[in-house]
Order: C-alpha cells, then sequence, then structure tokens
C-alpha cells in the first residue's frame, strides 16, 4: 500500500511552510529588520522540525555499521 505520510515528505511540507511563513512575515511588514514575533517564531518551529524529521534515525548500539 502506498503510504502518504512519511518523514521524508512531513519535512518537505514543514520546511516549505517555514519559507512561506518568513515570506508572509516579509510581505506584511514590509521590512527586512522588523518582524512580527507570532510569524516568525512559528516559521522558525517548522524550518526546526523540518531538520528534526529530515535526520535519518540513529542506530542502536548493536547494530553499528563499519
Amino acid at each position: 500500500m502506498f503510504k502518504l505520510l512519511t518523514r521524508k515528505r512531513l519535512a518537505m511540507f514543514f520546511g516549505i511552510m517555514g519559507i512561506v511563513l518568513m515570506g508572509v512575515d516579509l510581505l506584511m511588514t514590509r521590512n527586512f529588520f522588523v518582524h512580527i514575533g507570532e510569524l516568525m517564531a512559528a516559521s522558525l518551529f517548522c524550518l526546526a522540525l523540518a531538520l528534526f524529521l529530515d535526520r535519518t534515525p540513529e542506530t542502536r548500539a548493536g547494530d553499528i555499521k563499519s
């Protein structure tokens, strides 16, 4: 069966949402140095979540590959 919600797809979704939220923040303030706190916090959270989801899971102690 086709798996819709994979870690890579969720990471891509949250990464794109973070960039879109940054763009919306810049369009609303029209200034690079002034930000709306909630939008900036949401965009940084989305980007951090995307980085976390994009990581490959660590190997267990017994499964160390050389």
